[in-house]
C-alpha cells in the first residue's frame, strides 16, 4: 500500500525540459507537452532524474542518506526499481502580464479540478473535509463566465482602468463569500487569490499551446563566431506544476530525503549553466 503526498513546483528561471521535438521548422526545441491536453509537462522520468542528480551532488552520501538508503529511494537496477513512485508534474498556474499588475497566476477550473480530483483520489479524504470547498468552487465556476474570458476574485476588474490579461479583457469579477476559501487557495495552490485569474478551459489551453514564450539562442563555436541561431520554447519563471510521490507505508524512507527535497533548490531540465530550471519544490496541503 502507498501513501502520497503532493507537491509544487514553483519554477524560480526560465525552464526548458525538452521534448526533442521542433515545430515544424519554426521552434527548434519544445518543452514537454502531456500528450492528451498538449499543456506543460515534466515527465515523471524527468523529475526523478532531477531530484537523483541533485541528491547525487548536493546531500553527499553516506553522510546524510547512506548509499544503502539512496539506493532504496532511487533503485540500483531495471530490476530492483527504488521504493517511491514519481509521478508526472502537471501545470497548475502560467503567469501571464497583465495592465493592472506586473502578472497574474492564470489558470482553469479544468486545470484545478485534476489537481484537486487527484488529491482526493490518492490522499486519505478524512484528512481534507475543506478540499471538497475548493472542489464546488471550481466546479460552479464552469458556469460563471457569461460571456467572459476570465474571471478575477478582486477590485481590478471594477477599476477605472481596463483589465487586460495577455490581450484578452472580457473580465468579470467573481465575489466569494467564506473567507476561508482564500486560505485554501493559499495552502493547495501556492498563490493570494488576488493574484488569481481563472481563464475558460479552451481559452486558457489556446495560451498554453500559442503562447508559451520562444527565447532565440546563438550557439558560439570553438573560434567564437557564431554557427546557428535556434529558438527555444521555454516554460516561463513564475510557473507551477504540482507532482506526486509515492511512498510505500511499509518501508521507512531516509527522513533528509524530503527534508532536502522541500528545503534546496533544484535545477530541472536543460541549461543550467545560463541560470535555466532552478525551481523550488514545496509540500501541498499539509501532504496528501
Amino acid at each position: 500500500m502507498f501513501i502520497h503526498n503532493s507537491y509544487i513546483i514553483e519554477a524560480l528561471t526560465n525552464t526548458h525540459v525538452g521534448s526533442g521535438d521542433t515545430s515544424f521548422g519554426t521552434v527548434d526545441n519544445l518543452i514537454q507537452k502531456d500528450p492528451v491536453t498538449s499543456l506543460p509537462v515534466f515527465h515523471s522520468s524527468s523529475i526523478k532524474g532531477a531530484i537523483k542528480e541533485h541528491m547525487e551532488q548536493y546531500v553527499k552520501p553516506p553522510a546524510i542518506i547512506p548509499p544503502a538508503d539512496f539506493n532504496l529511494i532511487f533503485g540500483e537496477a531495471e530490476d530492483r526499481p527504488g521504493v517511491v513512485k514519481f509521478y508526472d508534474a502537471r501545470l497548475l498556474t502560467l503567469p501571464l502580464r497583465s495592465t493592472r499588475r506586473v502578472f497574474y497566476h492564470c489558470t482553469s477550473p479544468e486545470i484545478i479540478l485534476d489537481y484537486l480530483s487527484a488529491i482526493k483520489t490518492f490522499g486519505d479524504a478524512t484528512r481534507f473535509d475543506n478540499l471538497e470547498k475548493l472542489l464546488n468552487l471550481f466546479n460552479g465556476l464552469k458556469s460563471q463566465f457569461d460571456d467572459s474570458e476570465f474571471l478575477v476574485f478582486n477590485n481590478d476588474a471594477n477599476n477605472e482602468r481596463y483589465l487586460e490579461i495577455e490581450d484578452y479583457g472580457k473580465n468579470k469579477k467573481y465575489s466569494i463569500t467564506d473567507i476561508s476559501i482564500n486560505g485554501l487557495i493559499t495552502k493547495y495552490m501556492g498563490v493570494d487569490i488576488n493574484n488569481l485569474a481563472v481563464f475558460t478551459d479552451d481559452i486558457f489551453y489556446r495560451i498554453c499551446k500559442d503562447s508559451l514564450p520562444v527565447i532565440a539562442r546563438n550557439k558560439i563555436g570553438e573560434d567564437g563566431t557564431s554557427e546557428n541561431l535556434f529558438y527555444e520554447e521555454v516554460l516561463p519563471r513564475r510557473s507551477r506544476l504540482w507532482f506526486m510521490l509515492g511512498f510505500d507505508n511499509n518501508i521507512t524512507v531516509n527522513g533528509q530525503f524530503e527534508t532536502k527535497l522541500t528545503s534546496d533548490l533544484i535545477q530541472i531540465g536543460a541549461n543550467a549553466s545560463i541560470g535555466y530550471g532552478v525551481t523550488r519544490i514545496s509540500l501541498a496541503g499539509g501532504g496528501v
